[in-house]
C-alpha cells in the first residue's frame, strides 16, 4: 500500500491534486507556513483517524473534504473524509471506493458512503492484516488488542515533534495507553506471533470449556457410580435378608442386577415372621457395631501416627540444633583429644583438677556421629508413616462406606416391617417386590464403562488445551521477537556509522520494553533520553524506522509501505535564510544533512518498488540524486492552499 495522491476539495468544489511517486523518495521542499506538516495529518485522517489534527488556520477555513489515493497490490483504494462540521474536531463519516484504474473524483461524486471503523477493516484486510488478538496477561485490567492498519500507521509517521523528541520513538506513544497498545501490536507486525493466532486463541478458549464440562461430566459419573454402588450393596443385603438372592457377598455388578431382577418377576418372597425379621436386623447390627469399632481402632491408630509424626519433628529439630552446634568443630579443625600430656580432668583454663571432666573432643565428635545417625533415621522413617497414615485413610473409608450400606438396610427392612406388618402375606410379598424394583429403578446408571469413556474425553480435552497452549506460549512469542529485533539491530548498528552518530562504536538496538532506542556502550545500555544532541535523537529516529521498514519489506508483514517524516533537518535549518533557500552554508550541517538524505535515498533504492519515503522538509540539496525525488516545491508563493482559496474563504466571511 502506497500513496498515488492526495486531493483536496474547496468548498466551492475546486481540487487541489498532489501526486505522489510509488517506489521512491519523495521529498516536498519549502518555505516554513507553507502547508508542509498538513500532509502527514492528512494521510492520517483518511486511514480513519477520527480526530482532525489540522491547526486551524487557512487549511480548516477552505476545505471541505480530504482524499487520498493508494495503490494497493490489487488495485487502487479512495478514501475522503469530509471536514467537521463547524465547531467539532472529529467524524467517522467516510468515503471508500475501490478499482483498478481509480483516478481522483470529482467534488459531484463525492458521498459518504462508509465510516472510519470500516475503512480501518477494509484496507486493513486489503494489505494483509489477518485475525489477531493480544490477550493480556491473566489478572491484568487491560482489555485485548486487536492490531488493524489504525495501529499499522503509527509506524508509518513521525510529526517534526517526534523525530527529534529523545523521550518518544514512535507516533503518538505520548498519547494516553498508546505505549501499551504499542508495545501489544508491534510483534503481530514482527510475526513474532503466529498468523492464525487468533484462530488459535479461539480455539484454545473452546478447548477449555470443553475441559471444564468433561471434568464436571466426569465427576458427576464418578459420585453416581459410588452412590450406585452403596445403593446396590444395601439393596443386595436386604434382598439377602428377605431370602430373595444367594449368597449374602454380592456378586459383581452386573451379576447383582441380574439376579435381582429376576428375584422380583420370578422368584416368591419367603414369608418371614416378626422373630426372623427381628433376628436379621440384630445381625446386621451387629455387623454394623463391629464395623464401626473396627472405624474407631482405625481412627486412633491414625492419631497415634500422627502424634508420632509430630514427636518425631520436634525430635529432629531439636537433634539439628545440637547437630548445628557441635558442627563448629569442624570449623575449627578439631579431630582429636587436645594435648596428650595434659590430664583429662583439667581446667582448659586455670588447670586445676575437675571432679567432673569436660568433654573431649573426640567424645564431642563421637556425640556429632550418633546424632546424624539418629536424624537420619527419623527422616527414614517419615516416607514410611506417609505410607501407613495413606493405608489408614484408604481403610476408613471403605469402613465408613460399608457403614452406610448397614445403616440404609437396616432403615430400609424397618420401614418396610412397619409396612407390611399391617398388610396380608400377598400384599405385604407385593409391597417388598415392588419397594425393591422402585429402588432398582433409581440406582444410577453410570457403568463403569460410561465411566470410563468419560475419563478419556477428559484426557483428550485436557491434551488439546496443552498442546494449543504450547503453541501459544509467550516464551517462545518473546524468543521468536528477540530473534527479529536482532536482525533489526544490525541494520541500525550499521546505519548508526554511517551517520557518524554519537555511541555508534557498539551495538544499536530497539527495546520494546521502553519503546526506545538504546546503544550499548563501554559504560554500560545507553538509551535514547541519555543521549546527547538533537542530531543524534533525528538520527536513531531515522534508522530505527528504516530499519523497521525494511524488515517489514523483506518478510511481507503486513503493514502500508509508506514512511512518511516531517522537517527530519530541523535541528540544522535553525535559521530562517537557511529555510527559505534550503541551502545550508555550513560546511558540516550540510554534509550531516546529506549524509541523511542519502541513507534515505539508498534505502529506498534498495527495496524498490516495495517502499515508499515521504520526506517534508525545508532542505533543498543540490545533488542530482535529490532533485530527482523533489515531488514538490513550495517557494516563490506555492503552498498547499491555493491563494484563490483563501482570497474566496475571505469574500464568503465579509
Amino acid at each position: 500500500m502506497q500513496l498515488l495522491a492526495i486531493i483536496l476539495y474547496s468548498r466551492s468544489g475546486a481540487r487541489q491534486i498532489l501526486d505522489f511517486t510509488p517506489g521512491a523518495l519523495n521529498v516536498v521542499t519549502g518555505e516554513s507556513k507553507t502547508g508542509k506538516s498538513a500532509l502527514l495529518d492528512i494521510v492520517e485522517y483518511c486511514l480513519g483517524r477520527d480526530t482532525l489534527q489540522m491547526p486551524v488556520g487557512p487549511i480548516t477555513s477552505t476545505v471541505s473534504w480530504y482524499a487520498a489515493l493508494f495503490e494497493l497490490d490489487s488495485g487502487r483504494a479512495f478514501v475522503a473524509r469530509p471536514a467537521p462540521k463547524a465547531g467539532k474536531a472529529s467524524t467517522q463519516q467516510a468515503m471508500l471506493a475501490f478499482g483498478a484504474e481509480l483516478e481522483p473524483l470529482d467534488y459531484e461524486e463525492l458521498e459518504v458512503n462508509s465510516d472510519s471503523d470500516s475503512v480501518r477493516e477494509q484496507l486493513g484486510r486489503r494489505i494483509g492484516i489477518e485475525e489477531n488478538l493480544h490477550e493480556p496477561p491473566r489478572g491484568s485490567a487491560r482489555n485485548a488488542v486487536e492490531a488493524h492498519i489504525g495501529h499499522a500507521i503509527l509506524l508509518c509517521l513521525q510529526r517534526q515533534s517526534e523525530i527529534a523528541n529523545p523521550g518518544f520513538l514512535f507516533h503518538r506513544q505520548g498519547e494516553p495507553a498508546m505505549a501499551q497498545t504499542l508495545k501489544d501490536t508491534i510483534p503481530y507486525f514482527l510475526g513474532a506471533v503466529p498468523r492464525d493466532q487468533a484462530l488459535k486463541r479461539a480455539q484454545l478458549a473452546a478447548a477449555r470449556r470443553d475441559v471444564r464440562s468433561a471434568e464436571v461430566a466426569y465427576q458427576q459419573a464418578v459420585q453416581a457410580g459410588e452412590a450406585a454402588e452403596a445403593g446396590l450393596a444395601a439393596l443386595w443385603r436386604e434382598a439377602f435378608t428377605l431370602g430373595m438372592v444367594e449368597p449374602a457377598e454380592q456378586p459383581e455388578r452386573g451379576v447383582a442386577l441380574a439376579a435381582l431382577h429376576a428375584a422380583i418377576t420370578t422368584q416368591p418372597v419367603r414369608p418371614e415372621t416378626d422373630r426372623e425379621t427381628a433376628s436379621q436386623m440384630n445381625a446386621l447390627e451387629r455387623q454394623r457395631d463391629e464395623l464401626r469399632s473396627r472405624l474407631r481402632s482405625v481412627s486412633a491408630e491414625r492419631e497415634t501416627l500422627l502424634q508420632q509424626d509430630d514427636s518425631a519433628g520436634d525430635y529432629a529439630g531439636a537433634v539439628r540444633t545440637q547437630t548445628a552446634r557441635l558442627a563448629s568443630l569442624n570449623l575449627l579443625g578439631v579431630r582429636g583429644g587436645g594435648d596428650e600430656d595434659a590430664p583429662e580432668a583439667a581446667c582448659a583454663l586455670c588447670g586445676s583438677t575437675l571432679r567432673e571432666p569436660d568433654p573431649t573432643a573426640t567424645e564431642l565428635h563421637e556425640s556429632l556421629h550418633r546424632l546424624h545417625a539418629q536424624l537420619q533415621g527419623v527422616e527414614a522413617a517419615q516416607p514410611a508413616r506417609r505410607a501407613a497414615l495413606t493405608q489408614l485413610d484408604e481403610r476408613a473409608a471403605r469402613l465408613r462406606a460399608q457403614v452406610r450400606e448397614l445403616e440404609s438396610t437396616l432403615q430400609s427392612l424397618a420401614a418396610a416391617s412397619a409396612v407390611t406388618g399391617q398388610l396380608p402375606d400377598s400384599s405385604s410379598r407385593d409391597f417388598t417386590r415392588g419397594r425393591i424394583h422402585s429402588s432398582l429403578a433409581a440406582l444410577p446408571a453410570s457403568s463403569p464403562q460410561e465411566i470410563t469413556r468419560l475419563r478419556r474425553l477428559l484426557d483428550s480435552s485436557q491434551a488439546r488445551v496443552a498442546a494449543l497452549t504450547a503453541e501459544l506460549d509467550p516464551a517462545e512469542e518473546r524468543e521468536q521477537l528477540t530473534s527479529r529485533l536482532v536482525a533489526i539491530s544490525q541494520d541500525m548498528t550499521a546505519w548508526a556509522d554511517r551517520l557518524q552518530l554519537e555511541h555508534r562504536g557498539g551495538s544499536v538496538r530497539l527495546d520494546l520494553s521502553r519503546l526506545t532506542v538504546v546503544t550499548d556502550t563501554e559504560q554500560g545500555p545507553a538509551p535514547l533520553f541519555r543521549i546527547g544532541s538533537g542530531e543524534n535523537w533525528v538520527g536513531y529516529h531515522l534508522i530505527a524506522h528504516l530499519a523497521l521498514h525494511r524488515y517489514f519489506v523483506r518478510q511481507g508483514r503486513p503493514v502500508p509501505r509508506i514512511l512518511m517524516l516531517d522537517q527530519p533537518t530541523q535541528v540544522w535549518y535553525r535559521s530562517e535564510v537557511d529555510q527559505q533557500s534550503g541551502a545550508l552554508e555550513d560546511d558540516s550541517d550540510r554534509a550531516a544533512v546529506t549524509r541523511l538524505f542519502r541513507l534515505i535515498y539508498d534505502v529506498v533504492h534498495e527495496l524498490a518498488p516495495e517502499m515508499q519515503i515521504i520526506v517534508c522538509d525545508h532542505a533543498n540539496l543540490d545533488e542530482p540524486w535529490f532533485q530527482e525525488s523533489v515531488q514538490h516545491n513550495w517557494r516563490g508563493g506555492r503552498r498547499l492552499i491555493p491563494q484563490e482559496w483563501i482570497d474566496e474563504a475571505n469574500r464568503q466571511e465579509s
